[in-house]
């Protein structure tokens, strides 16, 4: 069940920040061909600052890319009709429950800080060698094929 759970919330996470990055990824390790948007080029590509090829907890937290484009009002918190109005929530019905997943004092709307908290767990999990970095060795399996809708 908590794999699950980890698996739901790093799809979630992954989803919404890879999907919105700009840049396109060429093939992946395993000949994988990820999508525009998708892979660890265009993880790296949103959240490396410093260009070091691997991803800080800091760097992850400066950027909300996901938050910031579901909260279309800019109040700080994601409420169902911002989620519902999002021409991706026609399309995909499974981000509708976005909120339901994020929302952990269960008062239909995500904020800011539950956001980053969920983020931070994502970040700890995703860093097996417990470095304080996410790099392209740690980013694959689960983080990106979650991102890529596998």
């Amino acid at each position: 069940m908590n794999t699950i759970r980890t698996l739901a919330t790093v799809a979630a996470v992954a989803l919404v920040s890879i999907s919105i990055a700009a840049a396109a990824a060429p093939e992946s390790k395993g000949g994988k061909k990820w999508k525009k948007g998708q892979g660890w080029d265009a993880f790296a590509a949103t959240f490396d600052a410093d260009k070091d090829g691997k991803v800080s907890k800091a760097e992850m937290a400066a950027k909300r890319p996901g938050f910031d484009h579901f909260d279309t009002n800019h109040d700080g918190a994601v409420d169902e009709a911002e989620v519902d109005a999002l021409p991706a929530a026609q399309k995909n019905p499974k981000i509708k429950s976005w909120i339901a997943r994020f929302d952990t004092n269960k008062d239909r709307k995500v904020t800011t800080a539950e956001w980053d908290a969920q983020r931070e767990t994502v970040f700890d999990r995703a860093d097996k060698n417990h470095d304080g970095f996410i790099d392209s060795t740690e980013a694959t399996g689960d983080l990106l094929n979650a991102g890529s809708g596998a």
